[in-house]
């Protein structure tokens, strides 16, 4: 079991057949969190090292301040992994309570930093308007995929499944910097669509990694939480949006006069 909230060992509300836990578990949820972490490091790591030897590594206090918290969330869900692994249910528990301040600080403060990064670069070669359907667009899908973690605190493997789907609408950043540009230009123009290629690059390692969930489960399973499936699909169409919007012509009209008012332009 890992989570960021408090949860009972109710079994799950989604159906009888559905194994709250298996032996295979302690393997696969704690590993996922560790490709989580590879994702971040190695994305936004590597943005700093060339970022530094551009001379470019200079950013506005809301963006570090927006780095400590979502750092944080990570810290959170790792420290609630090994919390359980250890059998310290009641430590997770009360660490869960004590997490729920996370979600609303990070609600603000990540269109406080999208908004300000949009802003400084507005008319630099770096501006790029329209990016804000990327930034706030996950925040959207967050939200509500770690409300409804919320709400179902109680069935411990759905809310399981949500909380690693909500985060998983967060890590995409450190993954579009650098697997992405990979295999985006590459298997993108096969598929024949600018739309796909923006696809990969932006979300083609995340859509992966919600999409094992479901494969586990069905490994380890059997069948799939109908609840899991309502999350993937909610946090896929949101993927969907974002990319249509991103690459609509009417999105980056009304997204470069909002920042060029912000800028005083």
């Amino acid at each position: 079991m890992m989570t960021t909230f408090a949860v009972s060992d109710t079994p799950p509300a989604d159906g009888p057949d559905f194994k709250p836990t298996h032996p295979w578990d302690a393997w696969f949820f704690p590993s996922l969190v560790a490709i989580f972490w590879v994702g971040l490091v190695m994305g936004f790591g590597g943005d700093m090292v060339y970022k530094a030897k551009q001379g470019q590594l200079t950013f506005p206090l809301i963006v570090h301040v927006h780095a400590a918290v979502y750092v944080g969330w990570m810290v959170l869900l790792t420290t609630q992994v090994a919390l359980i692994r250890k059998g310290r249910s009641d430590l997770h528990r009360k660490l869960g309570v004590a997490s729920l301040g996370f979600v609303p600080v990070m609600l603000l403060v990540g269109p406080m930093a999208a908004f300000t990064t949009q802003t400084a670069r507005f008319g630099t070669p770096a501006s790029d308007p329209a990016f804000l359907a990327i930034q706030l667009g996950g925040l959207v899908s967050f939200a509500i995929l770690i409300v409804a973690a919320l709400l179902n605190r109680k069935d411990a493997a759905l809310h399981k499944r949500l909380v690693l789907l909500s985060t998983l609408t967060l890590v995409d950043a450190g993954f579009a910097r650098w697997v992405g540009p990979i295999w985006g230009p590459v298997l993108g123009p096969a598929l024949g669509s600018p739309f796909w290629t923006n696809y990969l690059i932006l979300y083609g390692c995340t859509a992966a990694l919600m999409l094992s969930i479901g494969v586990y489960d069905l490994v380890t399973r059997g069948r799939l939480l109908p609840g899991y499936v309502l999350g993937l699909i909610l946090a896929m169409s949101g993927h969907f949006i974002i990319v249509t919007a991103y690459l609509n012509p009417a999105w980056g009209v009304f997204c470069k006069g909002l920042i060029g008012g912000l800028a005083g332009h």
